[in-house]
């Protein structure tokens, strides 16, 4: 059951959009039964349940002794996620489903990686949650390479030999394998959904 704030923060994106909004509606069996706001929320939540599982393991914590959420295998997963979605992913779900829903998860998928960067997200999650537990919450650094050398090594290319690391080597654009997918930037186009829609 959606908590209070959660289902307020609902009615605001909906009102700042424009886009109605009748509650949470989904079947797991049935992916494309859903309206696009409540596909592009399943979406956005997957990804930061994905976030917050590994943070969660990082540190040594069960992801299914939740306190808020219980009997699941990802209760604490749950619990960890809902300190983020008013914040994050209900505005990015609305914000994706008013945009149209061409390429709808993908886009989701796209602005949860650029808004989980932006605020840091992965940084945060650890101390919030050592606070919540009334542990001593400790900084999380976000591991950067310098351009100092300390970058990821070379990959060892069985024709090649040794290649460059760090770059996306795949097939690019209409590239040649090899291509190191540089040049304006840009992703790629999206990839297809799996077959019979996202399996969440």
């Amino acid at each position: 059951m959606e908590g209070v704030r959660v289902r307020e923060a609902y009615a605001k994106a909906s009102r700042a959009t424009g886009l109605p909004w009748s509650g949470r509606a989904y079947k797991r069996g049935d992916w494309g039964a859903a309206d696009p706001v409540n596909r592009a929320l399943s979406t956005a939540n997957a990804c930061l349940y994905g976030l917050c599982h590994a943070a969660i393991v990082s540190t040594g914590f069960s992801p299914a002794l939740g306190f808020v959420h219980t009997g699941k295998m990802l209760s604490f997963v749950y619990d960890v996620a809902d300190l983020y979605k008013v914040e994050v992913t209900v505005p990015i779900a609305f914000r994706a489903a008013a945009m149209g829903t061409a390429s709808l998860e993908s886009n989701v998928r796209r602005l949860c990686r650029s808004a989980f960067y932006d605020e840091r997200l992965i940084q945060r999650i650890v101390p919030d949650m050592q606070r919540v537990l009334g542990l001593k919450a400790d900084a999380t650094l976000l591991v950067t390479h310098a351009p100092d050398g300390d970058a990821p090594g070379a990959l060892w290319d069985p024709v090649k030999g040794s290649v460059a690391g760090g770059k996306n080597f795949a097939e690019l654009d209409g590239g040649s394998e090899g291509s190191t997918g540089e040049g304006d930037g840009a992703p790629p186009e999206a990839e297809p959904e799996p077959e019979g829609g996202v399996p969440f």
